[in-house]
């Protein structure tokens, strides 16, 4: 069966039948010069244009229009720029009133940089291009779907504008994040494998087991974030590939870091040892475990505070006047910097250098700037320039936090433990140096948590701000609606500072 969309007054209906779109002509709900457009076609036509639609109006082909570039996806789609239109182009010439010589035209000034293709460049890689700036860019509301993208989406039903943004931006947020995902699973993989064998000898087949388990466990995250992109175009089903890669990349290290010691730990003794040296050997090589369990917690607990508070200002932008974004970012950022706080106390004590203080202040402190913004963020937001305003906050966030990691960067190369430099290039006088995998699959892992939890709290968000619409709404034409109304002005009139109005 054919299928049709029709636009009316910048609203889009289908799919529909021929015999519907005709009812709807004959009925004058479609005039000839609204758009139409059939699948399979490459652009939306006047509907005037289409034969047997309006009979007693001649038919008019269509003018024919250049080919769009695929991205390497699908056949070109209707965009939401085309579906608000209500007249067809025309051949005539573009006449200029600038005093300028002919020459090649100009780009547009407003045009959405999602859509620009860089000429000579294949496909793929504009593609890439696309996705790197949806994933970085401070303003997702500036994600445009591509043409084929709006193809998938119009497929699945999914029209809402803003419903499009999310949907897009999500893709490209977990096509990025597969990548360091990826990377820092497979050197996870080498890391195990390749142990030396007096690495290898305190431990149990079990505890080797186990080492196992947590490399192959942070697989999930790239697999759960390719085929959560692949199925953007179906939210709910996205979002359980995102939630499943999530807990299992979360779960994993902190059940496996609740194993008993004895039972990771093949600790070999011999006749001459007194039962007092086998236990104090026992002791240091549970030390030991902690110590390694720690460094690979790390990535997983540092990588909440960014991820729960790029997530909670990504769906404040999306959805400026929901309560429930704003709410859970000044709530949680308090409580994930004093979740990191012990790192911090551990770390200054141990190593107590300025620029390792410094660094770890502007990393883990940079989000508590948000607070400053909490009347904007917990209240409805209507004003572009109060959306402004988040941008920019964001915007010095990251920039402290980029300040705060550089700071340890030089830290690394300059400060000293235990008489040698932490990294270097001299194996004599470092304790470590760059090109060791265990210390790459540490920072590869953060980074790529940090993008997939991002994705991973925004679900959670939606789905929050979604169930407190829903509720409020209900609740508000319900008879008890009023005398908690009352309740609450009462309880305000005696928290609230004097002089603060009532509700209405």
């Amino acid at each position: 069966m054919e299928s049709w969309y029709f636009v009316v007054n910048g609203v889009q209906t289908g799919p529909v039948s021929m015999a519907e779109l005709k009812e709807a002509a004959a009925t004058g709900k479609l005039t000839p010069e609204d758009l139409v457009w059939q699948e399979g076609t490459a652009d939306w036509v006047p509907a005037r244009t289409v034969a047997g639609l309006f009979p007693s109006t001649p038919p008019v082909l269509p003018r024919p229009t250049p080919a769009q570039p695929t991205y390497g996806l699908s056949p070109p789609p209707p965009s939401s720029a085309q579906a608000a239109m209500t007249l067809p182009p025309t051949d005539a010439e573009a006449f200029s009133l600038d005093d300028e010589p002919a020459g090649p035209p100009r780009k547009p000034r407003n045009r959405p940089a999602d859509l620009g293709p860089a000429a000579g460049m294949p496909d793929w890689l504009n593609l890439v291009q696309v996705f790197a700036r949806r994933a970085f860019t401070t303003n997702p509301t500036a994600s445009t779907p591509t043409p084929d993208e709006e193809t998938a989406l119009t497929r699945s039903g999914v029209m809402d504008p803003t419903a499009r943004k999310v949907a897009v931006w999500r893709r490209s947020m977990l096509f990025v994040a597969a990548v360091p995902c990826a990377f820092a699973a497979l050197f996870s993989l080498i890391d195990v494998i390749a142990m030396e064998k007096k690495e290898r000898e305190p431990f149990s087949a079990f505890g080797l087991f186990l080492f196992y388990i947590e490399a192959l466990a942070l697989f999930a995250l790239p697999v759960a974030a390719v085929l959560g992109a692949l199925a953007y175009d179906r939210l709910a089903a996205s979002a359980k590939w995102v939630l499943i890669g999530g807990l299992v990349s979360l779960a994993t290290p902190i059940a496996v870091a609740f194993v008993p010691t004895d039972w990771r730990l093949d600790v070999k003794t011999d006749s001459s040892m007194t039962v007092a040296q086998a236990e104090e050997i026992r002791t240091s090589l549970g030390l030991l475990v902690g110590i390694t369990l720690y460094i690979t917690l790390m990535p997983t607990v540092l990588s909440l505070l960014p991820a729960v508070s790029r997530a909670c200002v990504r769906v404040k932008l999306f959805l400026p006047e929901s309560l429930a974004p704003g709410w859970g970012l000044i709530t949680s950022i308090p409580l994930c910097v004093l979740l990191t706080l012990a790192t911090f106390v551990m770390v200054y004590h141990v190593a107590g250098n300025a620029l390792l203080i410094l660094g770890l202040v502007l990393w883990i402190g940079a989000p508590l700037l948000y607070l400053s913004k909490f009347n904007l963020l917990t209240r409805p937001v209507t004003s572009p320039t109060d959306q402004d305003a988040i941008v920019r906050t964001s915007l010095i966030v990251f920039a402290l936090i980029l300040l705060g990691m550089f700071c340890l960067v030089i830290f690394l190369f300059t400060g000293k433990f235990g008489g040698l430099t932490i990294l270097g290039f001299d194996e004599k006088t470092s304790a470590t140096r760059p090109w060791n995998i265990g210390l790459h699959k540490i920072w590869i892992e953060y980074v790529g948590r940090s993008l997939f939890l991002t994705v991973f709290f925004a679900d959670i968000l939606v789905w929050v701000a979604l169930s407190v619409w829903r509720e409020e709404r209900a609740f508000a034409g319900s008879p008890q609606a009023a005398t908690f109304d009352q309740t609450m002005n009462g309880l305000g009139s005696a928290v609230l500072p004097r002089g603060t109005p009532p509700a209405p």
